[in-house]
């Protein structure tokens, strides 16, 4: 009976252990490009801000940017900076296409911050998975 216990445990054990490499293999593929994104003027956004960061293939020069990932949320009485996390999964990447990190900050439809800059990440030369994003406002 000692042994039959022993090895229904040794059994139950061993599907655990195989449960939990399996979770691990799953986000193993998963990559991330996170960082803050802040502007300069003095000003504070109303909760109904809407922030929106967004991940894109830009190598094609004559065709739309392929959003690749995109995190949007409201401002809900916070100010600047604000933090992002966009993930993607690794399969997508293709080292001989250029990424872009871009956002924006919108108030009932009106945009009023956007970037300016490209902001090259993961396949430029510094494998840059980490960014602080400068928004500049939009002359209304």
């Amino acid at each position: 009976m000692k042994k039959m216990f022993a090895l229904l445990t040794l059994l139950v054990t061993a599907m655990v252990i195989s449960a939990c490499t399996n979770m691990i293999n799953k986000d193993a593929g998963v990559g991330k490009v996170e960082g803050n994104l802040t502007y300069r003027e003095r000003m504070a956004l109303p909760d109904d801000a809407l922030i929106t960061v967004t991940l894109s293939d830009v190598s094609l020069m004559d065709a739309p940017a392929k959003v690749i990932s995109r995190q949007s949320y409201l401002a809900a009485g916070k100010q600047v900076p604000f933090s992002f996390s966009l993930q993607y999964m690794e399969e997508e990447i293709k080292p001989s296409h250029t990424y872009a990190v871009s956002a924006r900050i919108e108030v009932n439809g009106q945009l009023l911050f956007i970037t300016d800059t490209a902001n090259h990440v993961i396949t430029d030369p510094a494998k840059t998975t980490q960014l602080d994003l400068m928004l500049v406002r939009v002359s209304q």
